[in-house]
């Protein structure tokens, strides 16, 4: 009887050896596939993090162009406001330097002119500069005997830049410079 319950122990004893064995392994495979399925989502939070800062990046840029757009229109549509400003002021009346009213249109007009400057508006430099036709419309050309190179003469248009960017190309006339013409004759 000792020997039959001994036997019965022994297997008892076998069997949960067994059963220990085969939890141990199920444990190490459970462990390894969530190891597994850890790294799996740090990846993902990882491309995710990454593909958020990169549309948050993109949309800011957009919103950037949106405005800058918006105001490029917006100054083009000004730029006549200005054309009619210029005109006004190259008027010449008898009492214009001691008129209040065109000292009032000239503070006005540089007042406007700077508030627009802030935002990226810049004046085209042209008469008495050479002819550079990324910045320059030639809209007449006095007759030259040579080709020396071209300069501008005088402004029939204002031309701008908003932002380094060609807004509206200046009309110009173009010529040789004044200076080399008389020389020449």
């Amino acid at each position: 009887m000792v020997t039959e319950q001994d036997d019965i122990m022994e297997e008892h004893m076998e069997e949960l050896e067994e059963e220990s064995e085969e939890t141990t392994c199920d444990c190490a495979e459970e462990l390894e596939q969530l190891e597994r399925e850890k790294a799996q989502l740090g990846q993902q939070l990882l491309r995710l993090k990454a593909d958020f800062d990169n549309y948050r990046r993109r949309t800011q840029t957009q919103m950037e162009e949106v405005t800058k757009n918006a105001n490029e229109h917006l100054l083009k549509d000004l730029l006549p406001v200005l054309d009619n400003f210029e005109r006004a002021l190259a008027t010449e009346h008898a009492d214009q330097e001691h008129n209040g009213f065109f000292q009032g249109m000239e503070m006005v007009y540089q007042g406007l002119m700077a508030a627009l400057a802030q935002h990226g508006l810049e004046r085209i430099a042209a008469k008495g500069e050479p002819f550079n036709p990324d910045l320059h419309e030639a809209v007449a050309m006095e007759a030259s005997e040579g080709d020396d190179g071209l300069f501008v003469l005088e402004e029939i248009q204002t031309g701008y830049l908003f932002n380094e960017k060609v807004l509206r190309y200046t009309k110009v006339l173009v010529g040789p410079k004044k200076e080399e013409a008389e020389c020449q004759k």
